[in-house]
């Protein structure tokens, strides 16, 4: 299926673009050998725009590829930006979204990078718009390392795993990602498990 400059399929999930800050050097998408969508994506959509697109992708017969929401795994918020720096975007098109589309599971993909202090709050708040699932990009398992793969403008390691726990603890489904290829697999998954995450996966890189 196609995409648009407001949506694009990832693994065959429905992934809306969800602005552009980042707490970090380069978008996932980049990290991930992605710029050719990079360049295709708008810098900043509206809610209602996210909707059209969402709506449009539905009537394009996105619902009708699996026999339930859940083998399609939903709806994913990625893009250029973090989608944790866009809350009043999924504030404003989430409750339009869940009610119509009851029941499908919403996962953000993110580097989880979140004050320490603000963490529970904004958990709750994603609990009360009805996000399901976190994806959180752990590539390192120490500070140094994770400064090197990640460049941080804000925050940093101890931070990411802290919202991992927060997270976890609060109830979000949460599971952790690296691109290929991985140095420290088994080290990555203890370190995401030990955390609260329920899986640690190995994304492949964009085949461009």
């Amino acid at each position: 299926m196609s995409s648009s400059p407001y949506h694009y399929f990832d693994n065959q999930r429905l992934t809306l673009q969800s602005g552009n800050c980042l707490p970090a050097a380069q978008s996932l998408l980049q990290l991930a050998g992605n710029t050719q969508l990079l360049a295709q994506l708008a810098a900043e959509p509206g809610a209602q725009q996210l909707l059209d697109a969402t709506e449009q992708a539905y009537q394009a017969g996105y619902e009708q590829q699996a026999s339930t929401e859940f083998e399609l795994q939903g709806l994913g918020f990625a893009g250029i930006g973090d989608p944790l720096l866009h809350m009043e975007l999924l504030a404003a098109f989430l409750p339009a979204f869940k009610t119509k589309r009851h029941g499908v599971p919403v996962t953000l993909i993110s580097y989880g990078l979140v004050v320490p202090s603000a963490a529970a709050a904004l958990c709750q708040q994603l609990i009360e718009l009805e996000v399901e699932r976190l994806e959180i990009y752990l590539p390192a398992t120490n500070p140094p390392a994770y400064q090197q793969a990640v460049k941080p403008s804000q925050l940093g390691f101890s931070d990411v795993c802290q919202f991992i726990h927060t997270a976890s603890e609060a109830g979000l489904q949460v599971s952790c990602f690296a691109y290929a290829p991985v140095k420290q697999q088994s080290e990555l998954r203890a370190l995401a498990l030990d955390l609260g995450a329920r899986a640690f996966v190995v994304k492949p890189l964009a085949i461009v």
